[in-house]
């Protein structure tokens, strides 16, 4: 037993977690090692797969001590040995069908597929090669297949990324959750970033999987467990809303910081370290 005993960390990584300012990441490592050493539980949630994950952070596994929330809530994921604990798939015949009608009306979008082996896209066009530079996925399993290829090859499919203009998801979006209402769909669609737009099934939300996780553990140890997330953009809403302590780095979307109940320092000034002093300051 520790002091931080009971407590469960569910953080995003980019954006909140993941720095490229040393001071910072070193500033996170040090007190989430101390956090654990004391008897607390953290872990990622991200919109990664664990590939894409370890190749930005090749340490993962060790940094965290729970199962990592991947692909936006799809995959809860054992790093240590890469096995998916629980798994939730898109409908892809359904999905099909928005896409066609979103792809007519906006024929030069990008869009990707997470898969078990890496991701497919239907075309490889320009917008999608600068989205795979961006975030760096150049070593990333990458097959180019047609929609209904993939359908009938029966692969998972966790989510779908559409890449395009801000403004111009924005009306995707709304043609999106306009047909989701139209056909009772059980799609989430959520901005990962400014370019992307993310769709799951509605059960597979990085606040549904944090829940879940939640539950696992409780299950496993014996033991209940209070939910602090901590998350910068739109896809962490549902994880900020639904933990009993939702938090938002400086950074964060102005409605994001809005939704949380603790306000931590941005991820460039060590986020999640901050929000460790926090909870040893006021909440234990």
């Amino acid at each position: 037993m520790g002091k931080f005993t009971g407590i469960l960390i569910v953080s995003d990584f980019d954006g909140t977690f993941y720095s490229p300012v040393k001071e910072s990441y070193d500033k996170n490592i040090n007190q989430i090692e101390r956090f654990k050493n004391h008897g607390g539980i953290f872990t990622f949630a991200t919109g990664r797969d664990c590939h894409t994950l370890l190749s930005i952070e090749p340490n993962a596994a060790s940094i965290i001590n729970a199962p990592a929330i991947l692909a936006n809530g799809a995959i809860l994921c054992d790093m240590n040995n890469l096995e998916y604990i629980f798994k939730i798939t898109l409908n892809m015949r359904l999905f099909s069908e928005l896409l066609e009608i979103i792809c007519e009306k906006y024929p030069e979008i990008g869009v990707r597929f997470s898969v078990d082996a890496g991701m497919v896209v239907p075309i490889l066009n320009d917008i999608l090669k600068n989205d795979l530079d961006i975030w760096s996925m150049d070593n990333v399993f990458l097959r180019e297949m047609p929609v209904d290829k993939l359908i009938n090859s029966g692969e998972n499919v966790y989510k779908c990324v559409m890449i395009h203009e801000p403004e111009i998801l924005d009306c995707v979006r709304k043609l999106a959750e306009d047909f989701n209402r139209a056909n009772n769909c059980e799609f989430c669609f959520t901005k990962t970033y400014a370019r992307g737009l993310e769709t799951v099934n509605i059960n597979a939300s990085k606040g549904a999987a944090a829940l879940r996780l939640k539950e696992y553990l409780a299950n496993k140890n014996n033991q209940g467990y209070k939910l602090f997330a901590i998350g910068d953009y739109d896809n962490d809403l549902t994880m900020i809303k639904l933990a009993d302590y939702g938090a938002a780095p400086e950074n964060a979307l102005e409605y994001v910081k809005q939704a949380a109940k603790i306000r931590t320092a941005s991820c460039s000034d060590g986020a999640v370290a901050d929000l460790i002093q926090i909870i040893e300051r006021e909440y234990i």
